[in-house]
């Protein structure tokens, strides 16, 4: 036998065995997914937070990188209407004044004549928060000089205004003069405005406050309804 016919030979043989030889089994540490027969199942349990000593509910906080939830303008349209309504009705202030006119007493000529000033009457307006008034004065001298003086804070300060001569006034014993105060508007509701009056006139001088009462202007609000459109909602807040 030559060394080739050897070589061939043994090839052949081991051909041979790897054809008889069995399929590779598992092996049996190799787990499956499958449980076995009688295999007892665990129940699910149930537990509430509260039994765990935990809140049942949780709150968030929304914070200033949170965004806002968008509202539709349409559910806001009826709110502000009934809100701009209120502001423009309830609580509006006004000014009173706190006497009696003056000029329409039946004293007034001898009132004037003997104090040689008084006022004659007086108007305001709490929509342009101002008070005229009109003065008259005894023509007891040529020049004349008539001043208005007020204060807010019950003469803690107080501020001189001077009147003006009302041409053509003049009836032969009096003359008339003119007075706006403006009231600033941070004049509130329960504030009181005084004022008083003085003439000067041939080096003396006059004064009229009322006979010591002085003339008070007080400021109040109206109690107005509010008048809200049927389809408006916020009478439900």
């Amino acid at each position: 036998m030559t060394p080739s016919d050897s070589s061939s030979t043994l090839f052949e043989d081991r051909e041979f065995d790897f054809l008889k030889t069995e399929p590779v089994r598992r092996s049996t540490s190799l787990k499956t997914y499958k449980t076995p027969p009688g295999t007892p199942h665990k129940k699910k349990a149930v537990r509430f937070a509260d039994a765990l000593g935990l809140d049942l509910e949780s709150v968030r906080h929304i914070l200033k990188g949170d965004d806002p939830p968008n509202v539709p303008k349409s559910a806001m349209r009826d709110l502000k209407v009934g809100l701009e309504e209120e502001h423009r009705t309830e609580g509006t202030k006004y000014l009173t004044a706190c006497f009696s006119q003056p000029g329409s007493q039946p004293n007034f000529i001898s009132r004037v004549a003997e104090g040689k000033i008084s006022l004659d009457n007086c108007l305001v307006d709490g929509k342009e928060m101002t008070i005229s008034g009109s003065i008259r004065v005894a023509n007891i001298g040529f020049h004349k000089k008539v001043i208005v003086r007020y204060t807010i804070n019950n003469w803690l300060t107080f501020e001189d205004i001077c009147a003006s001569y009302v041409q053509n006034s003049n009836d032969g014993a009096t003359d008339r003069f003119s007075f706006t105060i403006i009231v600033p508007q941070y004049f509130s509701v329960g504030s009181r405005l005084q004022f008083a009056l003085m003439y000067s006139t041939n080096g003396a001088t006059y004064w009229d406050n009322n006979y010591g009462h002085n003339y008070n202007i007080e400021c109040y609000a109206k109690a107005v309804p509010i008048n809200q459109s049927d389809n408006s909602w916020i009478h439900f807040l």
